[in-house]
């Protein structure tokens, strides 16, 4: 178990997409918890060394806490408002834990040869230049390893990750400056009183946080037990699943084409496989994917294949073929906002501007007549609808 965790440590400095990945799969929070620790007490025990020194025997265990109880729920907060359909404390108990061990392993990943070097760097004539520059690195090694963490974990965008990111930073510097303004009325909060009262009354909140981890990692074992069934094509699929919200379409492909291999009379593998082919600018290569999955189900992802076949006969500039798929969805769900914006830049394209303009006014509507939750998760598209409404005027 212990060489595990120091393999997914040093895969974060080759492969850091599919080694955040493999951590929230696999990683353990002890193991994170102990390396950033190491890593923080022997970057201490340099600054002793060297000229500064900063006389904090909790430093350690403070920059933990400030790293758990700040950063972490900074980065959730961010994500829970680009997500708009959970709210935060769903997705504080549900994604705690494996982001934390994730940016603790990233953290130990960064400072443990950070503290190496600069054990070196005390005994360089230019030390005190070198220091800072090696420093400033560390800090945007980990920003970087951080934010490939937040994308692997919720498949968000670079911009949204590294948002997060700095979401998280600003929330754990805070969280420092409060324990040191603070001071010593932090230590009344160790009172055996005080802590046996605030278990009884926050345990089961703080034994939550950790669930999350616990109980991915024992999802995805069940999956690969699953999948070593050479007859199951769903396990096969709902591991491409996994792949494709992380983000890691090459695994998520293999898994997907292994499933047809097994069952190609599914139409749910042939869709994924368009969608990531949309993903990847590959419009000819969706068309066949989309084509197969609507063959085999009309239906197919609540309709949704037509729509997305759609969009991939708009990509390849077969727009009067993408006029009659977005016309098919659009006829079978008539208030979804995606396919209506869809549909508006299909008919725009095709010279129709008064039809592409009651499709785009459609789309407004829709957006505005949803209940409130959902109407955050699709106001882009009415944002959109209405630019399009103004440049076509």
């Amino acid at each position: 178990m212990l060489l595990r965790q120091i393999q997914l440590l040093a895969a974060l400095y080759w492969t850091p997409v599919k080694a955040a990945s493999r951590i929230i799969d696999e990683g353990r929070l002890w193991f994170a918890v102990v390396a950033a620790g190491l890593a923080l007490v022997w970057m201490r025990a340099v600054t002793r060394l060297g000229v500064v020194y900063i006389a904090d025997p909790t430093l350690v265990i403070k920059v933990l806490a400030a790293l758990a109880f700040g950063f972490v729920p900074g980065v959730v907060l961010v994500v829970t408002i680009w997500r708009s359909h959970e709210s935060f404390g769903v997705m504080l108990r549900k994604d705690f834990s494996p982001l934390l061990t994730c940016v603790l392993m990233s953290f130990a990943a960064v400072y443990l040869p950070f503290a190496a070097l600069s054990t070196l760097a005390w005994a360089l004539p230019a030390s005190t230049w070198f220091q800072p520059l090696l420093g400033f690195g560390a800090l945007v090694w980990f920003v970087a390893l951080a934010a490939c963490c937040t994308r692997t974990l919720w498949g968000t965008g670079y911009l949204v990750a590294a948002g997060s990111v700095a979401a998280g930073f600003g929330a754990a510097i805070g969280a420092l400056i409060a324990s040191m303004v603070l001071g010593r009325f932090m230590y009344y909060l160790a009172s055996p009183c005080l802590l046996y009262y605030a278990w009884i009354f926050l345990g089961s909140d703080v034994r939550s946080l950790g669930g999350g981890l616990r109980s991915r990692q024992h999802f995805r074992r069940q999956l690969d037990i699953a999948a070593s069934n050479p007859k199951d094509a769903d396990a096969q699929y709902q591991l491409g699943l996994v792949y494709q919200e992380r983000r890691q379409y090459d695994e998520a492909r293999k898994r997907y084409l292994r499933a047809i291999e097994i069952d190609n009379h599914e139409a749910d593998p042939f869709f994924q496989l368009g969608k990531i082919a949309l993903e990847e600018g590959q419009a000819e290569e969706a068309i066949g994917f989309l084509s197969s999955a609507a063959t085999l189900d009309d239906k197919c992802c609540s309709h949704e294949v037509w729509r997305e076949l759609g969009r991939a006969y708009s990509k390849a500039s077969r727009l009067e073929e993408a006029c009659d798929a977005l016309a098919k969805y659009v006829d079978r769900r008539p208030y979804d906002p995606e396919g209506l914006y869809y549909q508006g830049e299909a008919l725009l394209a095709s010279g129709c501007a008064a039809e592409a303009k009651q499709a785009f006014s459609d789309c407004k509507a829709a957006v505005d007549s949803m209940p409130a939750g959902r109407r955050r998760q699709v106001a882009r598209w009415g944002r959109m609808a209405s630019s399009a409404l103004r440049a076509a005027s």
